[in-house]
Formats: C-alpha cells, structure tokens, sequence
C-alpha cells in the first residue's frame, strides 16, 4: 500500500497530496515555530536627543551592582554619573547599546540614589531597570529630564524583563537593521535601512500592525512562515519535474531537512521572502515552458517583480528565467512580435511599475521616495552603497565556497557559564549540501548528453542564481548562495531518482534521509539557539573555518 502511494504518477495534485504535504508542514512548522522567540518586549518608548541628561531617582539609597537596558529603535549612546545627593556626580563609565530592540546588560558596581544618563547620539529607550548586590529590583521613584518629569514609561514594564538575555528577547545578526525597520515603518518613522527596496520591510511589518504588539516573535513570523512556504512550493516543483509523488516529497524533505534553511528562515530578516518569490517564479516559468500557457509566464513576471522589490539579488533569477524564455521561443518557433511584448511587458514593464509603486506606498519614510524622480536616484544611492562595500568580516566567504558550507556565518552567541552556551549559525547540513554537488554534475552531463529539458532548467536557475557573484567585488557571506541552493537541491533530487529508477538501487534515497535527519538532530543545538553544553557544540566544529 505504501509502495503504491509512493509511485503513483500523476502531475496534478489530489487529496493524497493535499494530506501529505500538510503533515509534513505540520511537523515542520511545529519545529520552527517552537522556541521562535518571546511574545513579551516593551512597548512604551521615550526618545532623547543627543545631549539630553535624565536623573533616575531610586526610592532609597542602595548597592547597584547591574542595570538592564531596552534599547528602542535608535540604539543608544551614554555617559552614566552616580550621585548620593543629586549635587556631586561620579562619572562612571560610555555606554553604548548593542544594537535596536535589544536588551543590555551594565555594571555600575555603585552604592547611589541618583543616576544620570548624558546621552552622546539620538537615543531610544524603552525600560530601564536597577538591581542590587541580591539581585532585587531597585523601584525607581522619578526620571527628570531636565526639571520636567516623565511620566512612567521608562519603568512601567518590569514584569516583562528577562533574568538572561538572549536571541528569544533580542534582536541579533541583521535583525538590528532589517526588524528595526518594519518596525519604523509600521509606526510611520523615517527608515533606517534603505540599502534594500521595502517589501521585505513592508511584510515583515504585517504581523507587528495586526497584533499591535512588536515582539521577536512578530517580527521572525514572515520570514518563519516563508520558510515553511519554500517546503510546500519544493514539493509541488519536484511533482512538476519528477512526476512521481515519491519524488515530490523528497524534494520538500531535503528543504526541510536543511540546517541552513531553518537557521536563515528563522531570522527577522528578508532573505525568506526573497527565496520564496524566485522559487515561485521559477516554478511558474517551468510551468509556462511545458504547457505554453501565458498565465503562468504573466504570474512568473509577477514573482519576479516581487523578488527584486525585495533584494536586487531577484535579478540575478531574472536572467535565468531571460536565457529559458528565449530557449523556448527559438526552440518553438515562436521568437515573434507577440511573446517578444508579453515577456517585455512581463518582465519589464509590469515589475518596473511594482517596484515604484511598492516604494510610493510609504513616500515619507525614505529619504527618496515622494516621486519617480527621487526613487530613481534613491536607486543610484543603493547601487554606489553595495559597490563600494569591500569592507573585511570576520564570517564572509568566497563565492566558490558556498556549495561546501565552508565558511558558515555565526548569527548569534550567548556565554552562559563555562559548561552552557546558546548558539546559531547558518550551517548547511552536509549530507544535503556536498551530495547535491554530485546531483549537479550529473544533472549538467545529463542535459548535455541526454538533451533532457528539466535538466537544462535547473541548471540555467542554478547558474545563474550563482555565477555572476564572481563578478562582485563586494563583501559577500554564505547566505547570498541561499537562492541558488534550492535548485541545486532539486538536481540531487534528479540524481536520487535515476539512481533509484534506473540503477534500481532503492536503499539510496532512504539511507540518504535517514542520514540528513541525524545531521539536522545532531546540530540543532547550532541551528535553533537553544542553551546546550559548551563542550557538545565545540565538537560539532569539524573544520577550522566552521565557529559555533
């Protein structure tokens, strides 16, 4: 029974699909969405500007040993002074947040009543909260600004800050730009990123306005559920290709087997949407070239406009999907007038007017956006921003690297004590990855020899969602391969297949999961953050450039 569900051939999706490929959402998105981060961060904000001085006044006189500190959405920059009698200030120390919407932990190690805070930059704050040499909540009895008092907000959320601080409370990695900026977005603020078009902004902001609460958990909700998104599309592309329902879930089970996927995906950042529009562009695209079909070459169009809304990286999918529209034309003999201007109005046209019209949506928010004008050196500003970027980091990594998972990029580290720390890197499971380097020489020898079409799609996507990155001189990590590595995954999933189907080696494909399932268990620790001991997570390091 099994086996003949396994086998049946049938393009179409029925209810055996509709079931399958739900459970394997479900469990995936269990997994995900467990642990994804806090409900709870503060929601009042006071604003300073820089050279603003605030007077914490404590109830009584007592031994701060530490302060903790929410950062808004301008990260905040101070001097700190301690007073007994709000005359004689000792200063104390510069400091400076560790980034927006996170939390800070500072010693002050004073005995005091009075602290002030001189700021040195546009600062955002949202609690603030004292604590003594037992650990005990100090109560603060005002904040004067000047003579004014303010009113509660800096102390009006105590129940809600953490005893640790970690990524379930914080922002990390490029969330300190990316969820940040949603979050100006959804409260009509100027912008702080600009250097990407506003989608991804724009749909990581939809769950903060909906609920009217921003949280880690609000912010990472898009980008998780793009993610498992990518899974079911995997599956319906590997039915188009394969045919076979066994090889449709194969094609969603590599995905969600990768550790890099649920690492990225995870992250309140806009990569997800950005891979999940190519892919649907790229699956409609698949679909137009079988069928002939102009629907689907008009809802390619559309998902590419999405794509390159969200990153300039969607061009790169634009030129893959150029060199198959052109192939199909030339080989149908239909290069003529007609698909000429339905792929210009497609691919041109139709995306040129969305990604303006996406930018006019919030005119005030960006420095270059109240007309076409202004969107068009906004563009000029982008481009001179990403060319002149040659600055060194510590995690970034050649493009002829990436299909290795050689150098992972270490999104987030917290140092517990010496036996427990939590972690998360952009790590690609290795079974997955190197295996599916092989499924790319096979599939390119198999276009080549084989003249077969499925082929040759996957590897114009792969190429060239890859190879022009060569070309870049700018700092570049490991994520910038994520595009890319779905359709590599797809030619690992035409290997697996011919090995099964025409070397009738059928142990392949099961050993080959069960091995990428006991990578993904053995290195979840290092892909979902969870507090692990310190020794287990040094192990899994099995390369110099690999740093948990």
């Amino acid at each position: 029974m099994i086996k003949k569900f396994l086998n049946e051939k049938n393009e179409k999706l029925n209810i055996k699909d509709y079931i399958t490929i739900f459970i394997i959402l479900l469990i995936y998105g269990i997994l995900s969405f467990m642990n994804l981060g806090s409900f709870e961060n503060p929601q009042s904000f006071y604003s300073f500007k820089n050279g603003d001085v605030i007077i914490f006044e404590l109830e009584k006189y007592d031994d701060i040993n530490h302060m903790m500190i929410f950062n808004g959405h301008n990260n905040s920059k101070y001097q700190v002074y301690t007073s007994m009698d709000n005359k004689d200030y000792t200063y104390i120390n510069e400091i400076e947040g560790s980034g927006a919407f996170a939390w800070d932990k500072k010693e002050l190690l004073e005995k005091a009543k009075y602290i002030r805070f001189n700021f040195l930059n546009d600062s955002t704050l949202g609690e603030v909260a004292f604590y003594n040499d037992n650990g005990e909540y100090i109560n603060i009895k005002s904040i004067k600004n000047n003579s004014k008092i303010l009113n509660k907000k800096l102390y009006d959320e105590k129940e809600i800050i953490p005893k640790q601080i970690s990524y379930m409370n914080s922002t990390y990695f490029d969330e300190i730009y990316f969820a940040r900026t949603a979050y100006e977005y959804a409260h009509n603020i100027k912008t702080y990123e600009w250097t990407h078009p506003p989608l991804g902004k724009i749909l990581q902001m939809i769950p903060i306005v909906i609920t009217n609460h921003f949280s880690p958990f609000t912010y990472r909700f898009m980008g998780n559920v793009s993610g498992i998104l990518m899974i079911l599309v995997m599956y319906l592309f590997g039915k188009e290709l394969f045919k076979y329902r066994k090889y449709a879930i194969l094609s969603s089970l590599i995905l969600s087997l990768d550790t890099f996927h649920f690492a990225h995906t995870r992250m309140g950042t806009v990569d997800s949407y950005l891979v999940l529009f190519i892919l649907l562009a790229a699956y409609f695209m698949y679909k137009f070239i079988k069928s002939g079909k102009s629907r689907y070459l008009f809802l390619s169009g559309l998902l590419f406009a999405l794509s390159i809304s969200v990153k300039w990286t969607g061009f790169y999918g634009g030129l893959g999907f150029a060199i198959i529209y052109f192939i199909y034309m030339f080989k149908n003999k239909k290069f003529n007038c007609e698909y000429i201007v339905k792929g210009s109005i497609f691919f041109i046209v139709i995306p040129l007017i969305i990604y303006c019209s996406i930018y006019l949506l919030f005119p005030n928010n960006l420095l270059y956006t109240n007309n076409l004008k202004n969107i068009e050196i906004e563009q000029k500003e982008m481009y001179l921003y990403h060319s002149k970027l040659k600055e060194d980091h510590p995690y970034s990594s050649k493009w002829y690297t990436w299909p290795f998972s050689y150098k992972p990029v270490w999104y987030h580290q917290k140092i517990y004590n010496d036996k427990i720390k939590e972690s998360i890197s952009g790590v690609g499971n290795l079974f997955i990855w190197l295996f599916s380097i092989f499924g790319f020489i096979y599939t390119f020898f198999k276009c080549i020899f084989e003249k077969d079409k499925k082929s040759l799609f996957l590897i114009i996507m792969f190429l060239s969602l890859w190879l022009p990155y060569m070309f870049i001189g700018r700092v570049m990590f490991l994520y910038h391969y994520f595009p890319a590595l779905l359709f590599i995954m797809l030619c690992l999933v035409n290997l697996l297949k011919d090995i099964n189907d025409k070397i009738k080696c059928k142990i392949v494909i099961p050993i080959f999961i069960l091995l990428s399932f006991i990578f993904f268990i053995i290195y979840y620790p290092v892909v979902s953050g969870i507090p692990t001991n310190t020794s287990y997570i040094d192990r899994l390091e099995l390369f110099n450039s690999w740093i948990f």
